[in-house]
């Protein structure tokens, strides 16, 4: 069977430098520096990657999450979804560094095994309004 290897183009340094308004000197020090240089060369990757947070518990949400709702940020941390709460949205962080990371790393950013969190609200039992529950996975954009 043959495979087609998927042709890889070299990472664009000086779109990124204008992007991120980093000087000569900046960018110089973030391609030198072996971590840095591999997170950004490994962003077009990342950014194709949707990480997924779908609702498998609701009780008492003042935004109105209902099981099988989804919130999706890229796992580079760009936030897709129209109706995201900030509660929700900001334990989520973590797990898109997380898939962000492995991608770096050349891992299945679908294979984080801390894949469940639930949102920053204590819930109605500890004096609050709810809680919500989700599960976490990472799919590609285009799918």
């Amino acid at each position: 069977m043959d495979e087609k290897v998927k042709e890889q183009k070299p990472f664009n340094w000086a779109k990124f430098q204008q992007s991120m308004g980093y000087s000569d000197a900046e960018i110089e020090g973030f391609r030198s520096d072996p971590r840095r240089r591999r997170a950004a060369e490994a962003l077009l990757e990342a950014n194709r990657k949707m990480v997924v947070a779908e609702v498998v518990e609701s009780h008492g949400c003042a935004a109105g999450y209902k099981c099988g709702d989804r919130l999706e940020v890229t796992a580079a941390g760009l936030v897709k979804s129209q109706n995201a709460c900030i509660f929700a949205v900001a334990p989520m962080t973590i797990h898109a560094a997380m898939a962000y990371d492995r991608v770096m790393e050349g891992l299945d950013p679908d294979g984080m095994w801390f894949n469940h969190f639930t949102c920053q609200d204590a819930g109605y039992c500890n004096g609050s309004w709810g809680r919500v529950a989700f599960r976490v996975s990472v799919k590609d954009k285009d799918k």
